[in-house]
């Protein structure tokens, strides 16, 4: 996917130069400190983050890059200065495939015995280079009902993770339930090994 990547950054250099004098500063000056707005905006300006699927009729917006563009600014910035956004508790979980995976392994998600072995006979199929398109074993295709419902449940299982901590009388959001979901999976492979993630070529994640 080098070409689509490389196609991305001229799409983001161009978008810059046309519409913000270049700099990404003067978009962060036209959000007004609102970690919505400025989402609104990457996925408006620039089509590469537009992360939008339909599932059973109705369009779902994921928005996975533009999210995590904004979550990195603030946690970058400690939620000051630049980083400082008066909503940014709007801001979901990073929509991919590893943290589905550590959000299987804590029990806070679960698949179905289809889906779970059509996962594990993926891994397998695109090791061996036989991969095929669903229901048969291979690369997921992006938009899938099967991808869409994973990512789409994965947003929902964090969020009913910060009701119950919040309930207990601490705040915490989306982001840093992501960020410690992302950095267990990565430390702990050999916990996860059993885990099977879903294998998609897209410019979302």
């Amino acid at each position: 996917m080098l070409a689509e990547r490389v196609q991305c950054l001229h799409e983001t250099g161009r978008v810059l130069l046309e519409k913000y004098g270049g700099k990404f500063a003067n978009m962060l000056k036209q959000c007004e400190g609102s970690a919505q707005t400025l989402v609104e905006m990457v996925v408006r300006d620039f089509a590469c983050y537009r992360d939008e699927h339909m599932f059973q009729g109705r369009r779902v917006d994921l928005y996975k890059r533009a999210q995590i563009l904004v979550a990195d600014i603030w946690a970058c910035f400690e939620g000051q200065k630049d980083g400082m956004f008066e909503d940014i508790d709007k801001i979901t979980m990073f929509a991919d495939y590893r943290v589905p995976q550590a959000l299987c392994h804590f029990g806070a998600l679960e698949y179905s015995p289809r889906l779970l072995e059509y996962l594990k006979t993926s891994e397998v199929a695109v090791r061996q280079g036989t991969s095929a398109s669903p229901p048969e074993p291979g690369l997921l295709p992006t938009g899938h009902k099967w991808e869409v419902e994973i990512r789409g449940n994965s947003i929902w299982a964090v969020e009913r993770i910060c009701q119950h901590i919040r309930a207990s009388g601490v705040h915490v959001n989306a982001i840093l339930i992501d960020f410690y979901m992302w950095d267990y999976a990565k430390a702990h492979p050999e916990a996860m090994a059993s885990i099977p993630i879903h294998l998609t070529r897209s410019i979302f994640y």
